[in-house]
């Protein structure tokens, strides 16, 4: 396995325990923040290891199917999953509601259906600059809930410090769904121009 492959498998793994942190930090009694620093470098660190695989795969001439299938998988896994996470909880729920989740996920099932359809065709259909931006705000939407309610923990729900952090996670998240919306919008009418005169 190349060195590519193996820190994309790595930041799976590493996603695994960042579920299981994240589901003790749901029933976690609040004030708690010992447990919501520890997510929230974890969830960094998951993310921000992503740009490691795609330079490695680059650099060292790597770059692989696997890789090219199970990098930006494992990207919706650790977004959608932490968003899923956040809903399940009061607090989360509070910045996150469900209905943002489902568009959240439902977006990238419909462009990895997609992407799946037109590259069976032959039609290139990478990442546009619309759904690179997505990403970046969609990891920077979730630690900023998360560090809401580390703040929560240690300064009180009441504080006016954590009320600016709470508003600013839920501009964060709701910035996020329009991007989600609008690039997901985007994916589909790239669709369909590519599919134009092809009888579909």
């Amino acid at each position: 396995m190349t060195i590519a492959n193996k820190i994309t498998t790595g930041r799976l793994l590493l996603a695994v325990v960042l579920f299981v942190l994240m589901d003790l930090m749901g029933r976690e009694p609040i004030p708690g923040w010992k447990l919501s620093t520890v997510c929230f470098f974890l969830f960094i660190l998951v993310t921000a290891s992503d740009a490691l695989d795609g330079y490695y795969a680059r650099k060292l001439g790597q770059v692989s199917d696997f890789g090219r299938i199970a990098d930006p998988a494992a990207d919706k896994v650790i977004i959608c999953g932490s968003f899923i996470l956040l809903s399940a909880v009061p607090w989360g729920r509070a910045i996150v509601p469900p209905w943002i989740v489902v568009a959240i996920v439902g977006r990238e099932f419909i462009v990895t259906a997609l992407r799946g359809f037109m590259e069976a065709r032959g039609k290139p259909f990478g990442a546009d600059p619309a759904g690179k931006l997505k990403m970046i705000v969609q990891c920077i939407a979730v630690p900023s809930v998360i560090f809401t309610h580390m703040v929560g923990g240690v300064l009180g729900r009441d504080h006016p410090v954590h009320a600016f952090f709470h508003w600013l996670a839920v501009i964060m998240v709701w910035v996020a769904l329009v991007l989600t919306v609008v690039s997901g919008a985007l994916y589909i009418r790239k669709a369909a121009e590519n599919l134009k005169g092809s009888g579909l």
